[in-house]
Formats: structure tokens, C-alpha cells, sequence
């Protein structure tokens, strides 16, 4: 599984499988696209996203947020978004089941080959924690491993 670094600003962040990311793109997705929540270009950014989740950055994935996330207004609607996907997760329990991630949307043929057991839900938080980090400017780490024994 190939692994990418992703950043924010400044090269801070952390490396992780993109199979990982991309699940992770999967549950921002669905709380971002909610009408709530406003971003600049916001459709360019889902779209984004949604490219994301389709594998069509595997190999070269990044966060992809620098030209829409800018101002302290979209920093915080950001972070928003991210503490609300935390609680869908933490709402689905311990584990994310195996027909919750078969029915992902994606057109990466092989994401779901990957998932044919249970995804733990923590493993994720982990993900949405630094990313709500590195929004915020708590993240100080440039070469972090975002470690997922997942198998």
C-alpha cells in the first residue's frame, strides 16, 4: 500500500497509507458536503475530495486544502467539519463494519480489496486529531508516521 505525507503548511504533518486517507476523505466528505458548512470554491473542494476518494491521487496524495482553507473563518468552519465527522465516527462504536466499508462509492478498484475486515474507528480519530492540529498550528511534527496496524 503506497504511503503519502500529508501536509498543510510549512511541510508539517504526517505520513500514512493512502488506502487510509482515502477512507478518511470518505467521512470528511460526507460531513462537508452537508449545506451548512461554508468554504470558498466549496464545490471545487468536494470534487477534490471526491478525486481523492476515487484513487486518482494514489501515489501523489496530499491534503489538497491550501487554496481553500486560508482565513481564520475557513480555518474554523474546517475544524468544524472535522470535529463532526468524530462524532459520526464515535457513533458507529468501536469498529467501522465490513459492509459499511463495501459500500463506500469509490471507482478505486482495489480500495475495497483492503477491507474485509472491520475498520477500528480510533484509528481514524487519530487521522482527524492531527488534522485538526495542523489547522489550528498545534502540529509541529514533519515527519510523524500516522502508524495503522490494520490488517
Amino acid at each position: 500500500m503506497p504511503v503519502s505525507k500529508i501536509t498543510y503548511k510549512q511541510n508539517i504533518g504526517f505520513w500514512v497509507e493512502e488506502t487510509f486517507m482515502q477512507l478518511m476523505y470518505h467521512y470528511i466528505h460526507e460531513q462537508l458536503v452537508k449545506p451548512q458548512y461554508l468554504v470558498k470554491d466549496k464545490h471545487i473542494l468536494l470534487k477534490s475530495i471526491r478525486d481523492r476518494i476515487n484513487g486518482y491521487f494514489i501515489g501523489s496524495m496530499s491534503l489538497g486544502w491550501r487554496n481553500f482553507i486560508e482565513t481564520n473563518s475557513e480555518i474554523q468552519t474546517m475544524t468544524q467539519v472535522l470535529e463532526n465527522t468524530k462524532m459520526t465516527l464515535n457513533s458507529k462504536g468501536e469498529y467501522i463494519s465490513v459492509g459499511e466499508l463495501q459500500n463506500i462509492s469509490t471507482e478505486d478498484v482495489e480500495f475495497k480489496l483492503y477491507f474485509s475486515n472491520p475498520f477500528p474507528t480510533s484509528d481514524l480519530i487519530e487521522i482527524l486529531n492531527a488534522l485538526i492540529q495542523m489547522l489550528n498550528g498545534s502540529w509541529t511534527s514533519t515527519d510523524y508516521n500516522m502508524q495503522i496496524d490494520f490488517i
